[in-house]
C-alpha cells in the first residue's frame, strides 16, 4: 500500500506539471478513437471496411499526409475491432505511425501507440500492450490532455491486472480518480470506479467493490447511459450473490433485465435471464429457474452467445434433475457437453491463431524499432532530397507526358479490342443458352411422351376389355378394373398437374412472392390431405414437427413440394410401413424432412432423381407409376424459394428427403407436438 501511494503521488505531481491544459485536438481524437469500440456488434463489417477504405482513397487523392495517416489508422481500427485481422491492422498502424512521426504529429502518434497496444491485448500479449501504453502515456505528457491521460490509465490498469500487477492496477485507477476535478469526462471516472470495483471483488474486498460499483452506477445514471447502467447493476447482482445475499442479487439482476429489454441486445438479455434463473435455482424455486433459463437459452441461441448457451444448458439440466425429470435433464446435459466441446474447439483454434498472430506481430514490432532509428536519419535524408527534388519534378513531368501519350494510344487500342471481345462473348453465350434450352426441351418432351404413354395405354386396355368382354366379367372383376382405371386416371391427373406447375414456373406466370406463413400448419394440411392414400396401403403417416414454425417463402409452391414428397414416400413404402414428417430450425433455416421405411435407393439413383437430363423412374411397392416430373418440380420450386433439397438413402433401409427454407426473422421458438394420422 505504501508503494502504491508513493507511485500515485509522484505520477500525480508529474501529470500536474506536464499537463497544464487539455488539448482540444486530443479530446476530439479521443472521442473519435472510442467510437470504434462502441456498439461494435451492431455494425456491418463489410460496409464499415468499405467506407474506411473509401476515405483512405480520398485521402490519398488529396495528397495530405496527415489525412492519409488518419485514414490508414481508421482502416486499421476497423479491421482490428470488427474482423480481428490483426496482421493487416498492424500494417496500417505502422504506416500511419511512420507518417505521423515524420510530421511530428504527437497527439495522433499517441493514439497510434494506443491502437498498437490494443492489438497486442487482443492476442493476449499483455506485456507488450503495457509497453506501448506507457509510450502513449509519455507522448501524451508532451501534449497535455487530461482525458487522454485518464483513458490510457484505465487501459493500463486492465493490462496490469491481467499481468498480476494488482498494486500497479490499483494505482492506475486511483490516479484517474485523483484527476477527476480536471478530467471533465464523467464517463472516464465511471470506468475507473467500475474497474476498481472489479479489482476489489477479485481480491475478496466485497464491501469496497460495492462502494465503487454504486458510485459508478450513479454516474452512468446521471449520463443516461442505459447500457453501462445495466452492466453495473448486473455486476452488483453478481457481487451480492457472492456475498450470499440472493434477495438483493435478484433485485439488481431484475433491474438490469428491465433496462436490457428496452435496449434489445440479445446477448446481454441472455446474461440477465441466466443470472436470474441461477439465483432461483439456488433458492430451489425450480419452476421460475427453468422459465428464466429457457428465455436465456432462446436469447443466447439468437445472438450465438455460446457461454450463455452453455450456462443455460447446465442449469436447465440441474433444475430438471432436481424436479425428477431425468429425461429432460439428460437431454440438456448432453447439449451442455456438446456446447462445451464446441467452445473448447473454438478456444483451441483461437489460441493457435493467437500464437500465429503473436509471431507475426513480433515481426512487425521490429519495424517499429527500425522506425525509431529511421526517424533520427530522416532529417538528414530530407535535406539531401530537397536539393534534387526540383530536378526530379522536371524529369518526372517529362516522363509522365511520354507515358500518358503511350498509354492513351494503348488504351484506345484495348478499348476497341474489348468491344469486339464483348460482342463475341455475347454471341457465344447466347448460342450456349440456345443449345441448353434445346436439349432441355427435347428431354422434357421425352419425359412427357414416356409418362403419358403408360396411363393412356392402361386406359385403352381397360376400355377395350370392358367393350369386348363386358358380358363375361363378374361384378368383382369389374370393380377391380374400375379401381385400376381410377388409379391410372389419378396418375394421369397427377402428371398433368405437375406439368401445369412446371409450365407456370418456366414461363414466369407463377410469381414467387415470398410471405410469412406457418410451415407447421401447411405440413399438417398436406398430411391430412394424403392420409387416406396412406391408409389405403396401411401406412402410418405421422408428424413429429413442432408447432408455430414460421418461414418466408411462396406458400403455394412449398405446398406442392410437400405434397409431392409425401406422395413419393407413400408410393415407395410397403404395407405396414411408417412415414415421419418433421421440421428443424438450424442457422436461420427451417429444414423439413420426409422419412419413410420404403425400398430405398442406391447412389446412382440419388444422383439422377433431381435431374431433367437423366430421367429416373421406378415402380412403387403397389406397382404405382410415378409422374416423372415430381422430384424435378420439387427441386425447381425449393431453389426458387432460396432453399436446397437433398436426400439420404440406402437400398432396403428407406429414404429421407430434406429441403430447407429461410426462417422468418420474427418467428418465435416453436413448441414440439407430434401428430399421428393412423396406426396399424
Amino acid at each position: 500500500m505504501i508503494l502504491r501511494g508513493g507511485f500515485i503521488l509522484v505520477t500525480f505531481l508529474l501529470s500536474c506539471v506536464a499537463m497544464p491544459c487539455s488539448g482540444q485536438d486530443s479530446d476530439t481524437l479521443l472521442t473519435w478513437y472510442r467510437g470504434f469500440f462502441h456498439d461494435v456488434p451492431t455494425l456491418d463489417p463489410n460496409q464499415r471496411i468499405a467506407s474506411a477504405v473509401e476515405k483512405l482513397d480520398l485521402a490519398k487523392s488529396s495528397g495530405d499526409p496527415a489525412r492519409i495517416a488518419r485514414a490508414m489508422k481508421e482502416v486499421g481500427l476497423v479491421k482490428l475491432t470488427l474482423v480481428r485481422d490483426l496482421d493487416e491492422a498492424m500494417d496500417y498502424f505502422l504506416q500511419a505511425l511512420t507518417i505521423e512521426d515524420s510530421l511530428g504529429l504527437r497527439e495522433r502518434q499517441t493514439f497510434t501507440y494506443i491502437a498498437i497496444a490494443d492489438a497486442f491485448e487482443y492476442v493476449g500479449n499483455h506485456q507488450r500492450s503495457a509497453e506501448y501504453l506507457q509510450k502513449a502515456l509519455n507522448l501524451n505528457a508532451e501534449t497535455g490532455s487530461v482525458p487522454v491521460f485518464a483513458f490510457i490509465l484505465n487501459k493500463l490498469g486492465k493490462v496490469n491486472a491481467a499481468l498480476g500487477n494488482i498494486d500497479q492496477a490499483f494505482a492506475n485507477y486511483e490516479l484517474v480518480l485523483a484527476n477527476k476535478e480536471r478530467l471533465n469526462r464523467p464517463s472516464l471516472e465511471a470506468e475507473a470506479l467500475f474497474n476498481l470495483a472489479i479489482l476489489h471483488a477479485s481480491q475478496g474486498n466485497y464491501q469496497d467493490a460495492l462502494r465503487d460499483h454504486w458510485k459508478a452506477l450513479s454516474i452512468w445514471r446521471s449520463l443516461d447511459d442505459k447500457r453501462n447502467e445495466a452492466i453495473s447493476l448486473s455486476s452488483i447482482g453478481e457481487l451480492y450473490h457472492l456475498m450470499k445475499n440472493d434477495a438483493r442479487a435478484l433485485a439488481n439482476h431484475v433491474a438490469a433485465l428491465k433496462i436490457r429489454r428496452g435496449l434489445g441486445d440479445k446477448r446481454e438479455l441472455a446474461e440477465s435471464y441466466n443470472n436470474i434463473g441461477i439465483i432461483y435455482y439456488f433458492r430451489e424455486n425450480y419452476e421460475r429457474a427453468i422459465a428464466n433459463l429457457e428465455l436465456a437459452l432462446a436469447a443466447g441461441l439468437e445472438s450465438e452467445a455460446k457461454q450463455e448457451i452453455s450456462r443455460s444448458y447446465e442449469y436447465l439440466s440441474n433444475a430438471h434433475r432436481k424436479q425428477g425429470d431425468y429425461k429432460r435433464a439428460l437431454e440438456y446435459k448432453e447439449l451442455h457437453h456438446s456446447i462445451l466441446d464446441f467452445i473448447q474447439t473454438e478456444k483451441n483454434e483461437r489460441e493457435l491463431l493467437e500464437i500465429q498472430n503473436r509471431y507475426e506481430m513480433a515481426q512487425k514490432e521490429s519495424q517499429i524499432v527500425k522506425l525509431e532509428y529511421d526517424s533520427q536519419e530522416r532529417e538528414r535524408e530530407l535535406r539531401t532530397q530537397k536539393s534534387i527534388r526540383n530536378f526530379l519534378y522536371a524529369l518526372v513531368a517529362l516522363i509522365l507526358i511520354i507515358v500518358v501519350l503511350i498509354l492513351y494510344s494503348y488504351i484506345q487500342k484495348q478499348k476497341h479490342n474489348r468491344h469486339l471481345q464483348v460482342a463475341h462473348n455475347r454471341v457465344q453465350h447466347k448460342n450456349a443458352q440456345l443449345q441448353r434450352l434445346n436439349a432441355t426441351k427435347d428431354k422434357f418432351f421425352s419425359i412427357i411422351s414416356h409418362d403419358l404413354r403408360g396411363p393412356l395405354n392402361s386406359l385403352t386396355s381397360f376400355s377395350e376389355l370392358l367393350i369386348n368382354h363386358m358380358d363375361q366379367l363378374t361384378r368383382s372383376e369389374i370393380q377391380s378394373l374400375a379401381r385400376d382405371l381410377d388409379l391410372s386416371v389419378k396418375n394421369l391427373y397427377g402428371l398433368l398437374e405437375n406439368l401445369l406447375e412446371w409450365s407456370r414456373s418456366q414461363t414466369g406466370t407463377m410469381h414467387f412472392m415470398p410471405e410469412p406463413f406457418d410451415l407447421s400448419a401447411l405440413l399438417e394440411e398436406n398430411r391430412s390431405l394424403l392420409s387416406q392414400q396412406a391408409q389405403n396401403k396401411r401406412i402410418t403417416l405421422l408428424s413429429e414437427a413442432p408447432e408455430g414454425v414460421i418461414v418466408r417463402a411462396h406458400k403455394h409452391s412449398v405446398s406442392t413440394v410437400i405434397r409431392n414428397l409425401i406422395s413419393n414416400a407413400i408410393k415407395f413404402t410397403p404395407q405396414g410401413g411408417v412415414i415421419k414428417l418433421n421440421i428443424q430450425i438450424e442457422s436461420g433455416e427451417a429444414i423439413v424432412s420426409v422419412a419413410d421405411t420404403g425400398v430405398g435407393m442406391d447412389q446412382d439413383a440419388i444422383e439422377k432423381i433431381f435431374r431433367i437430363d437423366a430421367k429416373h423412374t421406378t415402380m412403387g411397392t403397389a406397382n404405382e407409376k410415378g409422374t416423372g416430373l415430381g422430384l424435378i418440380l420439387c427441386k425447381e420450386f425449393v431453389e426458387k424459394n432460396h432453399g436446397k433439397i437433398w436426400v439420404t438413402s440406402e437400398p432396403g433401409k428407406g429414404s429421407i428427403f430434406y429441403f430447407s427454407l429461410p426462417a422468418h426473422a420474427a418467428a418465435e421458438k416453436p413448441t414440439a407436438k407430434g401428430k399421428v394420422s393412423a396406426n396399424y
